[in-house]
């Protein structure tokens, strides 16, 4: 099973939407492109396996590939590398709401899949960064 997630890039971090077919499942947000400047980088276009993991400290998070995970963060939070955050909605503002709740509507959505045991992956794709920094010229995906 394949999961569809469609980003673009701001410098206030990359938005996107994941999709199971056609559906969309919720929004997703990332720390910014490398080009900008930041130190904390979305991950790369391409596939990753997801995996469930399970910690004391954060409790269910889910592994993208060998370096990302997807976990519920809070609205002021700041996004680290290769992190994703599944947001159900966003305020005026572009505050991220309901962080917890897209996240386990996503795992409900998933556990299925895992206890079955199919291989569920991420497939990122990306809109060409819209900025005309020299850094910024690398090849996305669209």
């Amino acid at each position: 099973m394949r999961l569809l997630l469609k980003r673009r890039y701001t410098p206030r971090g990359s938005l996107g939407r994941l999709y199971l077919e056609e559906r969309q499942l919720c929004f997703i947000q990332e720390a910014p492109k490398a080009c900008f400047g930041e130190k904390q980088v979305c991950l790369d276009e391409g596939v990753y396996e997801l995996v469930p993991l399970h910690t004391e400290e954060k409790g269910w998070m889910i592994a993208v590939g060998a370096t990302g995970i997807i976990l519920p963060k809070g609205p002021k939070a700041v996004l680290e590398s290769h992190e994703l955050c599944p947001v159900e909605t966003y305020r005026a503002d572009g505050t991220p709401m309901f962080t917890r709740l897209a996240f386990e509507k996503l795992m409900e959505e998933l556990t299925p899949y895992w206890e079955r045991d199919e291989v569920v992956e991420l497939q990122i794709v990306s809109q060409p960064v819209p900025y005309r920094l020299e850094s910024c010229r690398e090849h996305s995906y669209s």
